[in-house]
């Protein structure tokens, strides 16, 4: 036991030694000796560059390949006609909807510089002898329905009526002064737009009475119809829905000279 009067000294640290003897100041003593630092390699020196030789082919960077020949493939079925109606004309982009005279197929051209507009219904050269291509200068492919204007769907009918009244002898021989039937109840006149099994009968009996139809003329005046108009207008229908049967286009077309 401590005597009472022993002095008892007891060691207070100040702040200082407070904060340096914090745990956390604590550092792990080194194990071993030092391992002295590796030494490093002189570098080698660089060979110098050796100068480029001068190209061969006069100092482009790059061989430029040939270029594949630009144009649509024999069987496109652009190609299969050299003639064309104007459907639409686009100046700004310098284009043309057309629509071919061989089998009605729509597509789009591009016009030759400085080309003045194309009304609808003009005909135009899209065949491939380029000494007559005066408005064309070069097919870029099938026009798709999907992406067709509000213009252009309006204007197909005008441009097909253009086609009919050129090649009207044609058309008279080939469905007016002979269309029959196609089943019990449908004539084929019930077809055009507008015309009814009344009106066909009326027609089939003017028919009759005239011992067919001369002109697109004869035929107005004695059935009260554009019949260049309606076969336009029937043309213009199956063009625009590949669906609809029968297809007038496909049994008239192409024009038979």
């Amino acid at each position: 036991m401590s005597s009472p009067g022993r002095d008892r000294r007891v060691n207070i640290p100040n702040r200082r030694e407070k904060e340096t003897s914090s745990p956390t100041s604590w550092k792990a003593p080194a194990y071993g000796r030092p391992q002295p630092a590796p030494k490093q390699e002189p570098r080698q020196p660089r060979a110098p560059r050796q100068p480029r030789q001068p190209r061969k082919d006069g100092g482009r960077a790059r061989q430029q390949r040939p270029r594949a020949p630009q144009g649509l493939p024999k069987d496109h079925p652009l190609r299969s006609s050299a003639w064309a109606r104007v459907v639409e004309h686009d100046l700004g982009e310098s284009v043309l909807v057309v629509v071919t005279e061989h089998d009605g197929t729509l597509g789009r051209v591009a016009t030759v510089e400085g080309a003045e507009f194309q009304a609808v219904g003009e005909r135009v050269y899209i065949g491939d002898d380029r000494s007559k291509r005066t408005v064309v200068e070069r097919l870029l492919g099938v026009a798709k329905l999907e992406r067709l204007s509000p213009a252009a769907q309006e204007q197909l009918p005008l441009a097909m009526a253009e086609l009919v009244k050129a090649n009207a002898a044609h058309f008279l021989k080939g469905f007016y002064n002979v269309a029959g039937p196609i089943n019990r109840k449908t004539h084929a006149f019930q077809l055009l737009n507008g015309v009814g099994p009344k009106k066909a009968e009326e027609m089939v009996e003017a028919r009759r009475a005239n011992g067919g139809f001369a002109s697109f003329e004869t035929l107005d005046d004695a059935c009260g119809l554009d019949g260049a108009g309606a076969l336009a207008h029937r043309f213009s229908e199956e063009i625009l829905d590949r669906n609809l049967q029968p297809r007038l286009v496909e049994m008239l077309l192409p024009v038979k000279a």
